[in-house]
């Protein structure tokens, strides 16, 4: 099992990821939250990686869905993509992969967060 950590990186102009390595808990959404909350306004698009997040649980899933309305609430968009397996299976339990939040791939990811995407 690796440790948690997060490692933010820039994508397009305008567009960012932050990724998720290992399990998103209670004992660390914080960090993820406090992450997402120091992403420059500058970026209008947020990508938060999870193919190495080994598991999450509703504490994380929590700190996703407010930042997401907070990013709403800014004019901004959020998304989720590359969920390893056992993350996609508990977000897709929870409904939140046919909610426009969830993408197979980063392409796809960025490509939802485009002015033009639909949603």
């Amino acid at each position: 099992m690796a440790g948690f950590s997060l490692e933010q990186r820039d994508l397009d102009p305008g567009y960012c990821e932050i990724s998720v390595e290992g399990e998103l808990d209670l004992a660390v959404a914080g960090e993820l939250d406090e992450a997402i909350a120091g992403v420059d306004a500058g970026y209008v698009g947020l990508v938060v990686g999870l193919a190495a997040c080994e598991f999450i649980d509703s504490t994380g899933i929590a700190v996703i869905l407010r930042a997401r309305r907070r990013f709403v609430a800014e004019g901004r968009r959020l998304v989720v993509c590359c969920p390893a397996d056992q993350v996609e299976r508990i977000l897709a339990v929870t409904g939140l992969s046919r909610d426009g939040l969830v993408y197979e791939s980063l392409d796809d990811a960025l490509a939802a967060l485009r002015p033009d995407a639909d949603g």
